[in-house]
């Protein structure tokens, strides 16, 4: 008896046979070499290959019920030894030609997984009668380098979106969030007895000062990208007003470089500003746009991604649209069409105040509805509110939007419902 492989690029596998005593090795025969692979001509119906064989997802009696009712069934394949087949149709008096290109076998490598490496390379039909330029139906172009969004953007697409690892501690931070919402009251309690909502209320700022400054100030300070920002906001009519840096109240302030203008035109504030939080890194030079608008109302764009505890500090009046990754002149247009909006929805005008002094007074009336929002809220709501939203912001998005009563009162006076109707 005798086993003699074919010759392989595992050439180390050797057959073997018996010489009466003992198994002995056997080298591998060299694999005959075929023909030159050219174009195959396929058959209109698999049917007519084999009747007996089960082919592709149709049983051959299934098939013949197609074929009895005047279909033909084929099953394409591009694992064929030709680098090209060719599939003649015919329907009614047209006859077209259906070409299939593979992707050629390479033998001499060792073989390894990869989709993209093998199988079918091309798909192209022509009119045969009469000849026609062949139209490429669909091509396999191999692997292709993506930008992060645009892969983000295919993944979005492409069906069930990813889904971030899940871990213990992220359950007990959401049984935490549940806990603080179904007990809120108590929760409210427990936090003010512990001091907690004292010592964040003391730690916050309720005023602020505008000292000059400088960007040498700042050695860490960004200042290829303060450039960039300062020739886009001038470009698009904002003046520059004043190089500040913003310092408040608090026992321990944080060191804030701005860098502010005004548009006397579109009657809004520009801001480049960039924040160096004490014992970490520098968070990224961006820019805002803000308006005061009449009742009390403000709005702001920017292109910073919001941090979760942004979510403590909002308020019913200032509407907030983030929108990382944004060109400033697309963030203006942005600003500019929704406060258009607002102002129409709300029956309201953009306040046209655009001095420093202005800027300076919507800054100092901002720190105080903080604080006194802070104040007044529930903290252990508002504390699950802020882990909340740290898992949100773990994947980041195109926008994060912060609309306040602005749907509700744009909804009350649609209805012409008077004030009162707010407290139903």
């Amino acid at each position: 008896m005798q086993v003699t492989p074919v010759d392989t690029e595992y050439s180390q596998h050797n057959g073997f046979r018996w010489d009466g005593v003992k198994f002995i090795s056997v080298p591998p025969q060299p694999k005959p070499q075929s023909q030159a692979a050219g174009t195959a001509k396929l058959s209109p119906d698999d049917l007519d290959d084999d009747e007996d064989r089960e082919n592709g997802f149709l049983s051959a009696s299934a098939r013949k019920a197609f074929k009895d009712a005047g279909w033909h069934y084929k099953d394409l394949r591009g694992f064929g030894q030709d680098p090209q087949s060719t599939l003649a149709i015919n329907l009614g008096k047209a006859s077209f030609n259906l070409t299939i290109t593979n992707i050629p076998l390479v033998a001499t490598e060792t073989p390894r997984f990869d989709p993209l490496a093998f199988g079918t390379k091309s798909m192209q039909i022509s009119k045969s009668d009469p000849p026609e330029k062949e139209q490429m139906l669909w091509s396999q172009n191999g692997w292709q380098e993506i930008s992060k969004g645009e892969f983000d953007k295919r993944a979005e697409r492409s069906g069930q979106a990813m889904r971030l690892p899940v871990n213990l501690w992220v359950w007990l931070a959401i049984f935490a969030l549940a806990t603080f919402w179904r007990f809120g009251a108590w929760g409210h309690l427990l936090l003010n007895l512990l001091g907690l909502k004292g010592r964040v209320l003391k730690n916050m700022a309720t005023s602020y000062s505008f000292p000059p400054a400088t960007p040498a100030q700042f050695p860490a300070l960004d200042t290829a990208a303060l450039d960039r920002y300062t020739r886009e906001f001038e470009s698009m009519g904002f003046v520059r007003l004043l190089d500040f840096s913003l310092v408040s109240n608090a026992p321990q302030p944080i060191p804030i470089f701005g860098r502010l203008f005004a548009h006397t035109r579109h009657h809004c504030f520009g801001e480049i500003g960039q924040i160096f939080p004490r014992g970490n890194a520098p968070l990224p030079l961006a820019c805002s746009m803000q308006s005061v608008l009449q009742d009390g109302w403000t709005l702001t764009f920017s292109d910073r991604k919001p941090i979760a505890a942004g979510s403590m500090i909002r308020r019913r009046k200032a509407l907030s649209v983030s929108m990382p990754g944004t060109a400033s002149s697309a963030l203006l247009q942005a600003f500019l069409q929704m406060r258009e909006q607002v102002c129409q929805d709300l029956g309201i005008s953009p306040m046209k105040d655009d001095t420093l002094e202005a800027y300076i007074a919507k800054v100092q009336r901002t720190a105080t509805e903080i604080h006194e929002s802070v104040k007044e809220r529930n903290f252990a709501t508002a504390v699950s509110h802020v882990y909340f939203r740290k898992l949100s912001l773990l994947k980041t998005r195109e926008e994060y939007a912060w609309l306040g009563d602005y749907p509700k009162e744009a909804e009350r006076r649609k209805q012409g419902l008077p004030v009162e109707a707010r407290a139903l």
